[in-house]
């Protein structure tokens, strides 16, 4: 019989859990957003060889999730003051504000770069997709795709650079090639 992606949920879901905590940094939003992705696959149980990487398309689920919940937060009126989130295992507060800094700069920075390869650097750099997967999403030589990535990754680096050495460093790492 074959593996249905609700298993494949159930087996993988501390690793999953420790995704969703990483895109939210707090444990009620982690698992609101695993409790999402569950109510998903719910919905559409299929077998789980449909689906050439069932563990990047969970990323990408709970990543879309977040991005949805960010956005539907924005609309609303907070009611308590804003604090800083820390990052399990982070050394302080300053780190964790420069990664924030870093992603978000990062983000704005990708905006001026075309749709597809936009969507192209998140499904490699964070949702964990291998480069031979996104190249036959975007139906692009998987060549091509590489140099278009190093030629990417390296005028960001040097925009970065351009601000810190160590903001540098911090897109380095988030930008690291697998």
């Amino acid at each position: 019989m074959q593996e249905k992606l609700s298993e494949v949920f159930v087996e993988q879901y501390q690793a999953l859990l420790g995704v969703a905590f990483q895109l939210t940094r707090n444990e009620d939003d982690a698992l609101d957003l695993m409790q999402d992705l569950a109510e998903t696959i719910a919905k559409n149980d299929r077998p789980a060889n449909s689906i050439e990487h069932p563990m990047a398309f969970f990323r990408t689920c709970l990543r879309n999730a977040r991005i949805n919940s960010l956005k539907k937060s924005q609309r609303e009126v907070p009611s308590e003051p804003e604090v800083f989130s820390q990052i399990p295992g982070s050394d302080s507060v300053e780190s964790d504000v420069v990664g924030g800094a870093a992603m978000a700069w990062l983000k704005k920075e990708l905006e001026s770069y075309p749709e597809d390869m936009r969507e192209a650097f998140y499904l490699y750099f964070f949702d964990g997709y291998s480069l031979d997967e996104v190249a036959r999403k975007l139906n692009i030589n998987k060549n091509t795709l590489s140099q278009r990535f190093v030629r990417i990754r390296s005028k960001l680096v040097k925009k970065a650079s351009d601000q810190s050495l160590f903001f540098a460093l911090m897109v380095l790492f988030l930008l690291k090639p697998r």
